[in-house]
């Protein structure tokens, strides 16, 4: 028998091109800009009031029916955090009060932000604490928002040396070879002489022993800041295709021979000044062109695998113009690649970037559900990409509203699971969440649901359980827009469903 409790709520150059894209990424560095001056509350919500933070010295992990493993807080419930990017090199900026208010009322309790090496050691052995000051300043914001905050050690173009941002010149060694700057920014990453720079940042002794030094900075000054989760060690990394290898090859040594090693030397250096941060490691965008990861363990317990996500029709039509030809065999290509990591060295999977260059073209409504989709089935969480107000990858308008097709990233989920997950999914038609889960052993408290009610379930909402009337209970913050639900402990599976009041949809654990 289903019980439920309602809540009413009021209201050739082309192919190189694609390449890069794939492997290199899909970001501009001229992100558009946040609308910084903005007070007003985003799409006639309220700005979030103060939510509980996460306590991330408590993290550890735990494990689903199917084997996949999920972050975990100090009750043992498997974690989904979701989230956004704000890449910027003006933290205080960009990462504004307005940005953050705009974040958490939609419901979400993550941010990645990028650190910039060459902001923070623009001379080699001095670093800017004015620079740190103002991603402090961000961190305090986040955490007056329970938002919890990724670090990112960014780089584009790999630094300011080849007119971008990153990894300072002081580090950059090219070999003397000549770079040429290309419109389009990912041709760059082709140049022998950034190929060059990178090959000497992962090999030579003192550029190895510099970055180390540099992370764990960072790592002082915030690893006992209450809304750092952990690092992000190098967004997008990349190499240097040596003379006679294939992409393939190229891409298969850099990830099992350099990118491992750094990721080991850098995890190494965080451990010693902050035990509790997580390490967030990336590989090279190689799955979205059908290459494996080839990354190697990396020896901490602490690790999240972080790929990025993005569909090369798409991201091509983004810089090359014209309507992208939506094939969605992409997507079941994608996902057996991108799992196979986590599968094999037991660690959570987010992914670490996706979104939409241009989210009013057409099929672009179906490329973002069979995102969340798929996200749904392999991971731990997302942070979108990138959060901002206006055009291009921002997903909400000017005006503060969500812009069409990527403001369906704005929907209910389960933020914390009270038992071993078997799956959790949305229906964008009918508006049910449904989350299936075990009981756990070790596993207390209680299953906690996003709600984004005002966006979803304007005329209210119902949670409907597959547990006896009596034996299962909900409890509704009205604040932080979220539902608490406690089921029996049966030692069975229990499904529990979020839909809108009055709907007449069965919620059964199969």
């Amino acid at each position: 028998m289903h019980h439920q409790l309602t809540s009413r709520l009021g209201r050739g150059a082309i192919a190189v091109a694609v390449t890069a894209v794939l492997l290199l990424g899909a970001c501009s560095s001229d992100d558009p800009p946040i609308d910084a001056t903005t007070t007003t509350a985003p799409g006639g919500r309220a700005p979030a009031a103060t939510r509980p933070l996460l306590d991330v010295t408590a993290l550890g992990t735990t494990t689903g029916t199917d084997g996949r493993v999920y972050l975990a807080d100090g009750q043992g419930r498997a974690l989904q955090l979701r989230g956004a990017n704000i890449k910027t090199q003006d933290p205080e900026a960009d990462a504004s009060e307005q940005a953050l208010d705009d974040l958490a009322a939609r419901g979400f309790d993550l941010l990645r932000l990028s650190v910039y090496w060459h902001l923070l050691e623009p001379e080699q052995g001095t670093y800017d604490e004015a620079y740190l000051d103002d991603v402090a300043t961000v961190l305090d914001r986040a955490e007056a928002r329970g938002i919890t905050v990724i670090l990112s050690f960014h780089q584009d173009v790999f630094g300011p040396a080849f007119g971008d941002a990153g990894i300072p010149e002081w580090a950059t060694r090219t070999d003397d070879i000549p770079f040429e700057r290309h419109d389009m920014w990912m041709l760059n990453y082709l140049e022998p002489a950034l190929q060059a720079a990178f090959q000497h940042l992962y090999e030579d002794e003192d550029l190895r022993q510099a970055q180390a030094d540099m992370v764990a900075h960072v790592a002082e000054r915030f690893g006992d800041h209450p809304t750092v989760i952990g690092y992000d060690l190098l967004n997008e990394p990349w190499g240097q295709i040596q003379e006679g290898e294939e992409l393939a090859d190229a891409a298969k040594r850099l990830q099992a021979e350099q990118l491992t090693a750094m990721y080991q030397r850098l995890a190494d250096a965080l451990a010693e000044v902050d035990p509790d941060g997580w390490v967030f490691i990336e590989p090279p965008n190689v799955a979205s062109v059908g290459l494996p990861v080839d990354l190697g363990r990396v020896d901490h317990p602490r690790v999240v695998f972080f790929p990025h996500f993005y569909d090369p029709d798409v991201e091509s039509a983004n810089y090359l113009g014209g309507e992208a030809e939506l094939d969605l065999a992409f997507f079941e290509q994608y996902e057996p690649i991108i799992v196979t990591y986590a599968e094999e060295h037991d660690v959570p999977l987010m992914i670490g970037e996706w979104g939409l260059g241009n989210p009013d073209r057409e099929q672009m409504d179906v490329f973002v559900e069979e995102s969340l989709q798929l996200m749904d089935r392999i991971g731990s969480g997302w942070t979108m990409f990138t959060w901002c107000r206006g055009e291009s990858y921002c997903p909400i308008d000017a005006e503060g509203n969500d812009r069409p097709n990527i403001g369906r990233i704005v929907r209910p989920w389960a933020k914390a699971i009270g038992g071993a997950p078997t799956s959790f999914a949305y229906d964008a038609e009918t508006k049910q969440l449904k989350v299936v889960f075990d009981d756990l052993d070790g596993t207390e408290g209680t299953t906690d649901l996003a709600l984004t009610s005002s966006v979803t379930y304007p005329d209210g909402f119902e949670v409907v359980t597959s547990d006896p009337e009596g034996e299962w209970s909900m409890t509704h913050d009205e604040q932080a827009d979220t539902v608490a639900v406690t089921t029996p402990r049966t030692g069975g599976t229990h499904a529990i469903c979020l839909q809108p009041e009055g709907a007449d949809l069965p919620c059964t654990p199969t």
